[in-house]
């Protein structure tokens, strides 16, 4: 009965609002804010700049709480049957992390070097950034999936882990005997997350 009295008394939003998509904006939004604020803060920038990105990210992320209760009790909040789908849905999404991520390494190597002050450190946070971003949207899947999807993503997650070890193995056992560059660690995550997301492709094929 309280929980028809709820539903009843929710409000209805844009389907924007309602599917959680705004309350993922601003997540990532204070993610990037709050990486802007710690580089700030240890480059010793001036403090006017300080709390205003302290302030930024404190109120991304109070909007991210508001945003993200009122979407989960929408009278129209999209509530689909959790299948295999909702990973689907974010594979593109941390397809296109990991290619920024890659980019954004390349270019705060190339140019990050000579840069000074929030310029440079905003650069070279960016990768971070980006790495947190993807992160989110691992979790989303796995918190927002239910136990069948969960299960394959655990077995995604083993299978392009074990491929990146291989890999990143093979190719020092190379590198040593032919005189090749060692595999740059910075290109772990990337790795990862190219085995991960064709491990995902298969094992959802698999299992549907």
């Amino acid at each position: 009965m309280t929980s028809d009295s709820a539903t009843a008394d929710a409000k209805r939003l844009h389907p924007i609002r309602a599917s959680g998509t705004l309350a993922l904006i601003l997540l990532f939004t204070f993610i990037g804010a709050f990486i802007a604020f710690a580089f700030a803060l240890a480059e010793g920038e001036d403090w006017t700049l300080i709390s205003v990105l302290g302030a930024g990210a404190a109120l991304m992320f109070l909007l991210w709480l508001r945003e993200n209760h009122m979407a989960m009790s929408a009278a129209n909040a999209v509530r689909p049957s959790r299948t295999e789908m909702r990973a689907l849905r974010m594979m593109p999404v941390q397809v296109v992390l990991v290619l920024l991520y890659v980019v954004a390494v390349q270019v705060s190597v190339n140019y990050a070097p000579g840069l000074s002050g929030f310029v440079k450190g905003a650069l070279q946070s960016l990768p971070i950034g980006l790495l947190a971003g993807w992160l989110v949207a691992f979790v989303y899947i796995i918190i927002e999936s239910d136990e069948m999807v969960r299960r394959m993503q655990t077995i995604a997650t083993a299978m392009g882990a074990g491929a990146t070890l291989v890999a990143a193995t093979g190719w020092g056992l190379v590198a040593m005997h032919a005189g090749l560059p060692d595999f740059a660690s910075v290109f772990l995550f990337p790795a990862f997350a190219v085995f991960y997301t064709l491990a995902s492709v298969w094992v959802t094929r698999r299992f549907a």
